[in-house]
């Protein structure tokens, strides 16, 4: 039996749960337009939760589509809410499936038809955090390192920013609860929430527990983990929804998820693994048209996404890129 990873305070659980929700239903109730337009002019794509990349793009079709049979006969998905959501309109089927909002257009379940892919095991749960890995996150939801066994041979993992503080840095930025009269997030919650991702990704930190714990688990499995998809457009681009934040707080929260994507990738390559992340010529941010965007600030129509989350388009940009990787 595994040691249960080591799990923060409920206190802080909490705060970042509730700014989240608390966020996305003020500002599903924002004047906000809902056909958002960019001014980006830099050709490149936001990328992290909250933040901004460029890089090498990867081909539509992925490298695993001209096999004639599973390289990967048992692949296991873990992970959050940004590995579980998609079209939200379209769940699974199942209790614990419904009760984690998995969706049947998530990255998993769009990697699943590869030939090269056999069968899928989708543990993921929105409002995941590291220790519910290895612990029930609620009533009904099995510890997720559960679906692994000596047979895995393929395992993709998105985690950890919950426990970073994603919730509280979308609370800061829109002004939501504890941070309605802050004047920049940068003084209120930077110094905490770099402790959280060094504490998190750095080495010897919560995500090398993660690492060990599947490989005890699934010690042949090839990992693949998953770094943040787009909200923010990158620096240059903007929308209706943007234009209504401090853009210090624009600014600090495109530099705070580059750091954890560069964390999340740190420690894939620390542990013998891979990270991937989509990227495209265009913007794909969640201030991109709604036929382009790979996030979704306030959720709902016309891409039924969840408020801050991946679009479907944007988890079938994400397969893709695992795909590509292995």
């Amino acid at each position: 039996m595994l040691t249960p990873l080591r799990r923060r305070s409920a206190g802080a659980r909490t705060l970042t749960t509730s700014l989240a929700l608390a966020a996305s239903l003020a500002l599903a109730a924002a004047p906000v337009a809902a056909a958002q337009s960019t001014t980006q002019t830099d050709g490149t794509v936001a990328v992290g939760s909250l933040g901004s990349m460029a890089g090498t793009p990867l081909p539509a079709s992925g490298s695993l589509g001209a096999l004639a049979q599973p390289a990967y006969a048992d692949y296991v998905a873990l992970g959050d809410s940004y590995a579980a959501f998609g079209d939200q309109s379209e769940l699974a089927d199942g209790a614990t499936a419904q009760a984690c909002g998995r969706s049947v257009t998530n990255y998993a379940n769009l990697l699943d038809p590869n030939p090269a892919v056999g069968e899928l095991t989708d543990a993921t749960c929105g409002g995941a955090q590291i220790p519910d890995l290895t612990e029930s996150q609620r009533s009904g939801v099995p510890p997720q390192l559960d679906a692994l066994d000596s047979t895995t041979d393929l395992v993709t993992l998105s985690i950890g920013g919950n426990d970073v503080g994603f919730g509280t840095i979308v609370g800061c930025i829109t002004k939501q609860g504890p941070f309605a009269t802050v004047p920049n997030c940068q003084t209120a919650i930077g110094t905490t929430i770099a402790a959280d991702i060094a504490e998190t990704f750095g080495e010897g930190g919560e995500i090398d527990d993660v690492y060990a714990a599947i490989a005890d688990r699934a010690p042949g499995a090839t990992v693949v983990a998953t770094r943040y998809l787009p909200l923010m457009p990158a620096e240059g681009g903007s929308c209706t929804f943007t234009n209504q934040l401090n853009p210090a707080d624009v600014q600090w929260a495109r530099g705070v998820a580059e750091a954890i994507n560069d964390a999340v990738d740190a420690a894939a390559r620390r542990n013998g693994h891979v990270s991937v992340l989509p990227t495209s010529d265009v913007d794909r941010s969640a201030c991109a048209p709604a036929d382009q965007r790979w996030t979704d600030f306030l959720g709902g129509a016309p891409t039924n996404a969840a408020a801050f989350h991946p679009t479907a388009l944007g988890q079938q940009a994400m397969a893709d890129a695992i795909a590509a990787a292995i």
